[in-house]
């Protein structure tokens, strides 16, 4: 089992990630739709954790599959059993992490309708996966908004509290904006950044 204190460093890390690197990779024309996000995310992570990982038998996997849900989270941070047998997915000892990822733009319903998809996937996680998991929700949503949230205060006081975070970025007065909205109680709660544009 992933201890506390290694779930809040990677906590911690997912969370300046998110206000640093992936929004300077924004600003550098680096990230051009999901994919591309999800590799961003996948290589800041591994160099920045790279001693923990090792330390803790631990590993990123994209599109990683969670069989009891039919799911495949985008990025997962799992922690490994080496000394077992059998094929490597039943090797699993702990899902430490699930993040799902977004990048989407304009406001017609179609678009909206596929990020809240998501949000339900993540309630659904939430709701069915050991309660030790962290899960983190990012959206770069490029489009004007009135704000960066996805979840209501509903959601925020009851399934989500403790568990999930959100990782958002969008347009706040034609500026880019990337936002941390945490209710997990861990470590970073509530930061944003001011995304430079080099292009």
């Amino acid at each position: 089992m992933v201890v506390k204190s290694v779930r809040r460093t990677i906590d911690r890390a997912i969370k300046m990630i998110w206000l640093k690197e992936i929004c300077e990779d924004y600003g550098n024309g680096n990230l051009l739709r999901e994919a591309s996000l999800q590799s961003s995310l996948y290589h800041h992570l591994r160099t920045r954790l790279e001693d923990v990982l090792k330390a803790n038998n631990l590993f990123i996997y994209p599109e990683f599959y969670i069989p009891e849900l039919k799911y495949r989270a985008d990025l997962a941070i799992v922690q490994m059993d080496f000394s077992a047998d059998g094929a490597l997915s039943q090797r699993v000892l702990d899902i430490a992490t699930i993040i799902e990822l977004k990048f989407e733009g304009g406001t017609a319903q179609g678009t909206l309708d596929v990020i809240k998809a998501d949000l339900q996937k993540i309630k659904r996680y939430a709701k069915q996966m050991e309660e030790n998991c962290q899960f983190y929700f990012g959206v770069i949503y490029e489009t004007e908004c009135a704000w960066l949230r996805w979840y209501d205060r509903r959601s925020t006081e009851h399934w989500a509290s403790g568990r999930v975070t959100e990782l958002n970025a969008g347009y706040l007065d034609g500026i880019m904006t990337f936002e941390v909205n945490s209710y997990n109680q861990m470590g970073i709660q509530n930061k944003s950044a001011i995304c430079q544009m080099f292009w």
